[in-house]
């Protein structure tokens, strides 16, 4: 014998519950749950009998409801959720003519009220225009095709708007017959239900998405999309963006496309796939490392028609990595502007590379202490009046101020005398608005240290405004890009070479990391150590403020000891120099 279903009371709390174990086979109908339970609002026995039979009959037509789907559907007539938005999603796709495919229903069907309807107000479907820029500038937002059907919905019983939807129904069924999908799908309440509601819920979303277009103040005007553009036609484009490229990327970018159209042809970049960059790879990477100038002058191919049998090391990664990035940045530019549909320029790998491939080291303490005993330094008498376009006068200062305040080699070469300044005492540098620095935060005022004061550097200045100089270095000349300083890291690095060591790790820019670990090695604080370099700050704290001052800054500044210079015999070779007869002998 069964038992007879009955309250159940929590044995803390004493509510009572209808508390029942779904059938397993009905359990997919209801979302996979097990026990179907909810509370009887109460803990009084007999409300708890009374209140539990009325839900507990519910229950039981639940039931019997599943097992009728559960059938229907095992004989094929009953649509699921899924199904039914499928068969939406296909008959509007049979109509669909517009670009504004997030339109579905709303760009091909809506809800009008018909003249002379039966008494529920029939409706019945009609063409909506494509919502055009004219079209979308007719419409009131507040009156959009589907509000009569969203009215019907809203105030009608089931049985009205299932009397309202037999158009929208036969509509969805007979636009799928031959389609393979439900047009033979047996016509029931529950199914016609089911599509009834499926279109007014993507009515309602695709209302939402019409009124934003319509408010817009930018209406779609076509395509940005430029199929038949050519790289050729992209560079142009790219060096007029802004900010624009700096005249050495623009230069060297150009060299590159230049090559790959050699190679590959001016195709559309539209065209440009993995294959063309990944190709165009290898070949670079093929050529020789050191390459005649005869044979740089070749076109690409001819170059790798001619390079094919030399031996020799190749192209090393880095400069692999850097003639793709040329292209990887243009097509991005291109992708950014919506001029391709797809950035074919990304993730292409370089075998070899890596970031740290060409990393800096500081110099060691002994390393430092044999460049600064070398001759450019104690025997200043001797020095040339040129290394190529570089005088060893203007080496040995940029020397002394990369190591002393940890600026970059350009932003020292590129000081005009009217930017070495003195406030409150302090002589400085003023990297403003004038000088060509690497990024925004890079603008800054570097104050000198005493030692480069000790050295005779402000009688070195006022030597070079008496002889009517207005650079700081008056012997650097620019090169085709406007750089002051190439000639000098070149020469620079080849003393390094040659009293140091050939270690490619080591270069003039080293200096900048031994001045940030002096630095550290002096406990400076690093929002001051950031501004002397030029580093921006990460936290949002360093974004507040204008930075320390500057006789805070030559303070700090002071702090750090250079012991190189200390123990050496610069300061006796500098002091004991007459920089007025040094500059009229380097002239």
């Amino acid at each position: 014998m069964v038992a007879m279903a009955e309250p159940w009371r929590h044995p803390e709390t004493g509510t009572y519950y209808l508390r029942r174990q779904i059938p397993k086979p009905l359990r997919e109908e209801f979302g996979g749950r097990q026990l179907w339970k909810r509370s009887l609002d109460t803990k009084d026995a007999a409300e708890a009998r009374r209140v539990f039979a009325a839900l507990n009959a519910e229950l039981e037509r639940r039931f019997e409801a599943a097992r009728v789907a559960i059938e229907e559907r095992a004989a094929g007539t009953k649509l699921t959720l899924p199904q039914a938005q499928a068969a939406l999603a296909r008959a509007s796709a049979l109509h669909r003519g517009s670009r504004f495919d997030r339109l579905p229903v709303l760009s091909n069907v809506f809800w009008a009220e018909e003249a002379g309807a039966a008494r529920m107000g029939g409706a019945r479907i009609s063409i909506l225009p494509d919502p055009t820029p004219a079209n979308l500038a007719t419409m009131d937002p507040n009156h959009l095709p589907g509000d009569v059907w969203l009215r019907i919905v809203r105030t009608r019983t089931r049985k009205d708007i299932l009397f309202m939807a037999e158009h929208m129904v036969l509509w969805i069924h007979g636009d799928l017959r031959g389609e393979g999908g439900f047009g033979d799908l047996h016509r029931s309440e529950d199914n016609d239900w089911l599509l009834t509601e499926v279109v007014t819920s993507a009515i309602e979303s695709e209302q939402a998405d019409l009124r934003l277009l319509i408010s817009s103040p930018h209406r779609p005007t076509g395509t940005r999309l430029r199929p038949r553009m050519t790289l050729g036609e992209l560079v142009d484009e790219w060096k007029n963006k802004t900010p624009a490229p700096g005249s050495q990327g623009a230069h060297e970018t150009s060299t590159t496309v230049a090559d790959f159209i050699d190679y590959v042809g001016d195709l559309p970049v539209s065209q440009i796939n993995g294959d063309h960059l990944y190709n165009f790879r290898d070949a670079v990477a093929s050529l020789p490392n050191a390459m005649p100038h005869a044979l740089r002058a070749l076109t690409f191919n001819a170059r790798l028609k001619a390079c094919r049998d030399l031996e020799g090391p190749r192209v090393a990664p880095a400069s692999v990595k850097r003639r793709i990035g040329h292209l990887q940045a243009l097509i991005t530019h291109a992708f950014n502007q919506r001029w391709i549909e797809a950035n074919t320029g990304s993730g292409i790998r370089i075998e070899g590379y890596s970031k740290n491939t060409k990393n800096r080291r500081p110099f060691l303490d002994d390393e430092l202490a044999r460049l600064f005993s070398c001759d450019l330094f104690l025997k200043p008498t001797g020095w040339l009046e040129t290394r190529n376009t570089v005088g060893d006068m203007t080496l040995a200062w940029m020397f002394l101020l990369g190591l002393t305040n940890g600026a970059r080699i350009e932003e020292i070469g590129q000081t005009e005398l009217a930017n070495v300044k003195r406030d409150g005492g302090v002589l400085y540098l003023d990297l403003g608005a004038d000088a060509v620095v690497k990024n925004e935060n890079s603008r800054r005022m570097i104050p000198l240290h005493d030692v480069i004061i000790e050295l005779g550097f402000e009688t070195y200045v006022d030597a070079l405004r008496s002889a009517g100089e207005t650079r700081l270095f008056p012997d650097l000349k620019p090169n085709m890009f406007d750089k002051l300083c190439k000639e000098a890291s070149r020469v620079a690095n080849r003393l390094i070479d040659k009293v140091v060591s050939d270690d490619p790790r080591l270069a003039f820019h080293s200096l900048r990391h031994n001045f940030k670990d002096f630095a550290r090695d002096a406990t400076i604080e690093k929002y001051i150590l950031d501004q002397i370099m030029g580093h921006a700050g990460v936290t949002t704290g360093d974004k507040y403020g204008v930075g320390a001052r500057l006789k805070t800054l030559k303070r700090e500044l002071d702090r750090i000891s250079f012991d190189m210079l200390e123990g050496s015999g610069i300061k006796a070779a500098f002091v004991a120099l007459d920089w007025t007869k040094a500059l009229e002998r380097r002239r």
